[in-house]
């Protein structure tokens, strides 16, 4: 296998098996991310297994299957809290490696790739490696303690688990500085950091667009993607600093809950255009239609605040992407927030709780069009040096090619 990674005919991808809770495809965050990382990888080197395939999403060209692990059902049951702690202590009948073999019609995978979301799959990715003596690279986008709460006392248990898993992955990839370190702490094993990729064909717009507002005399601002980490209700939040700058308010998602379904209530400053059928089509119509973008953090964060502390928006490499002024607001302790401060010459960066904070940045973008060129401007020159999807794909490449090698 050695001579075949290292032939001079290009980069040569290892038989990739993904193996995770999430496969690639264009409708959710993370499968979005996924996709982006394994679509030049050849049909015949890739297989899939997720957890459930969705009629009409788009998927890659490659076999996709499902498994379903051992009491799934419970996940979606009021039991879900015993069920996962009863997982922490081995105690959940596992899915054995032959159930895999099964689904894989024959291809010989030699390295297993997971995210690690959800233990009842990368439970089964790390058991199907150990047993085939296959490596396993392990993406790491969130802390998933925060997502699958278990009984206080089995906390320890759940973290030994998550701890073995991590620390037999030839390859641990998180998702920012902050995750990286963090689990180093919790599982005693350094990784690397892999931020999110942003599409390679997302282009800005031409730079001195920004020197004029869309509409003369008011602000229009984007809002692109899923209302989730707390998004939606921290606009609804904010929606009196926009009310009071007559800022308009431009909302591409799917209709949000809760609360924060209010939003598309707020018609006098929020122009809320749903969820379009590709990435592609909200960033033109965002390029088209605002003169800048924001990125809401929820402030304060309550209980979301650990994940907000290690995650990494995808968001934000794909909005310095547009040749547009960004704005990021939050808590100072949210990895986005981070990075728009030490980055000040290329976010416009609002860190106050109080919705009145937002006011001063509003006004000033709407009457500086000196500032909102230079945002433009640093925006791109940043976004390219930290979050470069080419880069990002040829590292993440090496990793697997790597893993691979190092297990022959």
């Amino acid at each position: 296998m050695t001579a075949e990674l290292n032939s001079s005919a290009g980069p040569q991808w290892p038989r990739v098996l993904l193996l995770s809770d999430e496969g690639p495809q264009l409708s959710t965050a993370g499968g979005i991310l996924l996709y982006r990382l394994l679509e030049d990888c050849p049909t015949d080197r890739l297989r899939v297994i997720e957890r459930e395939q969705v009629p009409g999403w788009t998927r890659l060209a490659c076999p996709y299957d499902t498994i379903t692990p051992r009491w799934r059902r419970l996940e979606r049951s009021r039991f879900h809290r015993w069920h996962r702690t009863l997982r922490s202590f081995g105690l959940v009948p596992p899915v054995p490696a032959s159930a895999v073999e099964a689904r894989l019609g024959g291809f010989a995978p030699e390295v297993v790739l997971c995210v690690m979301q959800m233990s009842s799959y990368y439970d089964i990715a790390w058991r199907y490696a150990r047993e085939k003596g296959l490596p396993l690279v392990a993406l790491v986008h969130d802390v998933n303690e925060e997502w699958e709460r278990v009984f206080r006392f089995a906390v320890p248990a759940q973290r030994r688990r998550d701890g073995a898993f991590y620390r037999y992955a030839a390859r641990r990839l998180c998702i920012s500085p902050e995750m990286e370190r963090l689990c180093a702490q919790l599982y005693g094993e350094r990784g690397d950091v892999q931020y999110p990729n942003r599409s390679e064909a997302l282009r800005p717009r031409p730079l001195d667009e920004a020197g004029n507002l869309k509409q003369a005399g008011r602000l229009t601002v984007g809002f692109v993607g899923n209302l989730n980490y707390g998004y939606g209700n921290e606009l609804l939040r904010l929606l009196p600093a926009f009310r009071a700058t007559q800022t308009r308010l431009v909302v591409f998602s799917k209709p949000p809950g809760g609360a924060a379904a209010a939003l598309i209530e707020a018609e006098d400053c929020v122009d809320f255009r749903g969820f379009l059928s590709t990435p592609e089509e909200a960033w033109a119509a965002t390029k088209r239609d605002c003169d800048a973008v924001i990125l809401p953090y929820p402030h304060p964060a309550g209980t979301m605040e650990r994940l907000l502390r290690h995650h990494f928006p995808s968001k934000l490499p794909e909005y310095l992407a547009l040749g547009m002024p960004v704005i990021v607001t939050g808590p100072e302790y949210a990895t986005g927030v981070r990075w728009a401060m030490q980055n000040p010459a290329a976010v416009a960066t609002c860190t106050a709780p109080e919705p009145a904070a937002l006011r001063g940045v509003l006004e000033r973008l709407r009457s500086d069009a000196f500032w909102r060129l230079a945002l433009a401007d640093n925006g791109v020159l940043a976004g390219s040096r930290d979050f470069d999807p080419t880069a990002i794909k040829r590292h993440f490449l090496e990793h697997l090619r790597n893993a691979a090698m190092a297990h022959e």
